[in-house]
């Protein structure tokens, strides 16, 4: 099999927009993309699939289930050969996405290999079809994520935030919930070592390291909580690998309205429970109202949890709507 292409790099340093290490990262992930191919997702599901992918070397084998060395051979050499245009690759994807769409339970998890680029990429040839730093409009606020895949029909699809010193505000988080685009965020120094490894060459399957993600069909409440999980990043033990697995929006446990000060601070807290991906099997909880109260109204935080409030309280107010609507 004839390795891929080798491909200079050109990462600029002293730039104080992005470090490094975020032009890496995103330059991989970039050419990983724009290399997608049919190799890197072409396994066979059932028999009905074997024979669309291999044709007459579908059903050849003895009966203990193996092949020749002849047959095995031809099966590989169709694998590492197809192109975008063999006639089984639609039938492939429409099955991969079926068996995505079967795991619907988000492992809270990050540091699991459940968060896959495939579950939330389409699977199909990129060339043309990805751009780092395009920019675009969504409900009048100028996008520019640091990754941007476009549809058939040339519409922004998916948008892919790189992140490592500054976290996205909360402006441009709730367009991002409110569009229909899938939304991956990855985080540079988690990121970095798979990614390196992986790029040395072709490689039998399409992944790199996700933090959060959702898909544009995703219910809103939870766009929110996994927007509100990238927020408090840097709150999370790293050493440890520690990340959210349940989260209350609650009363401001340091707020109080007898005090001279406290009356005026933030009301609102949060309260979280957290588990550590090395020790696994011990929730923490952590009550944030003591940084929280010192917070202003236009913090990312602050605005997010006053959109989810928002959010429930509509969609409350909706529910019992319904309730109280006279059967016919």
């Amino acid at each position: 099999m004839k390795p891929l292409p080798i491909t200079t790099m050109q990462i600029e340093v002293y730039n104080v927009e992005e470090s490094p290490l975020h032009q890496i990262v995103k330059k991989l992930i970039y050419k990983k993309i724009l290399d997608l191919e049919p190799y890197n997702f072409n396994y066979v599901f059932g028999e009905e699939l074997e024979k669309l992918v291999y044709g007459s070397y579908a059903s050849t084998s003895d009966s203990a289930g193996r092949y020749s060395d002849e047959n095995n051979r031809k099966r590989k050499e169709i694998r590492e050969t197809m192109t975008w245009n063999h006639s089984c690759i639609p039938t492939l994807c429409e099955k991969i996405k079926e068996l995505a769409g079967q795991q619907e339970i988000y492992d809270p998890n990050p540091f699991r290999a459940s968060r896959r680029a495939s579950t939330f990429i389409p699977l199909r040839c990129y060339k043309d079809k990805v751009f780092m730093e395009y920019a675009f409009f969504l409900d009048g606020l100028r996008i520019i994520p640091d990754i941007t895949l476009i549809d058939e029909k040339k519409k922004p699809e998916t948008a892919i935030e790189i992140l490592y010193t500054s976290l996205p505000a909360a402006d441009k988080l709730i367009k991002y919930i409110e569009s229909d685009l899938n939304v991956i965020f990855v985080f540079a120094n988690e990121a970095i070592e798979q990614l390196s490894t992986d790029m040395t060459c072709r490689r039998d399957y399409f992944n790199f390291p996700i933090r959060e993600a959702w898909l544009k069909d995703t219910p809103k409440k939870e766009k929110i909580s996994r927007a509100v999980n990238i927020l408090l990043h840097k709150k999370l033990c790293h050493r440890d690998q520690e990340y959210i697995t349940h989260k209350d929006v609650i009363k401001n446990t340091e707020w109080n309205p007898n005090h001279k000060w406290k009356k005026n601070r933030m009301n609102i807290g949060l309260r979280i429970e957290t588990m550590s991906a090395k020790s696994p099997g011990t929730l923490q909880t952590h009550n944030l109202s003591h940084s929280m109260i010192q917070m202003r109204e236009t913090s990312s935080l602050i605005i997010l949890l006053r959109y989810l409030q928002k959010y429930i309280k509509e969609e409350t107010t909706i529910n019992n709507n319904k309730e109280r609507r006279p059967t016919v």
